[in-house]
């Protein structure tokens, strides 16, 4: 149960979201800065750059932090790709974005490699789509290429997907 209801901020710009979304925009929460909107709302996290919005699912994003020094917020994605944007309103974005980003997570588990370990994420949509998402995180000298290392990711895997499914 989300605990946040709808509060786009003001001044975060929405033009153009419902057509990159398909559907209507349920924004619970949105920062804004000089040319820049970052909104969460129940299944999406959206960036808007001058006209361009760039959406991620909440399964795709990994983690995020707000700097409210620097009025910088970043964040990154389950495959690596760090973004940030720099807002003078953040509003309830920060605890939006924290409880979504629990909120898609389904199980996590750590697996020790030979060198290095690798965490096995399993993330859902918050839409309609039950569809579970696996993720492998490196750590610590972990290769995903290692054929001992892909090995257990796959075993780990497989049997997290056998409870979770």
């Amino acid at each position: 149960m989300s605990i946040f209801k709808r509060s786009a901020a003001p001044s975060a710009d929405l033009t153009g979201l419902t057509e990159v979304l398909g559907a209507r925009a349920d924004v619970l929460a949105a920062g804004s800065g000089d040319r820049v909107s970052l909104v969460g709302t129940r299944e999406h996290l959206a960036l808007r750059r001058g006209d361009q919005w760039r959406v991620w699912r909440w399964e795709e994003v990994g983690s995020g932090s707000w700097n409210g020094e620097a009025k910088v917020f970043r964040w990154r994605t389950v495959t690596g790709e760090r973004f940030e944007a720099a807002l003078d309103e953040v509003g309830r974005l920060p605890d939006l974005f924290r409880e979504r980003v629990q909120a898609s997570t389904l199980v996590t588990s750590v697996v020790d490699a030979q060198r290095g370990q690798v965490q096995i994420v399993g993330r859902r949509g918050l839409g309609s789509d039950p569809t579970i998402h696996w993720y492998a995180v490196p750590s610590g000298g972990a290769d995903l290429n290692d054929p001992a290392t892909k090995q257990l990711v796959v075993e780990e895997t497989d049997r997290l997907a056998g409870e979770y499914l």
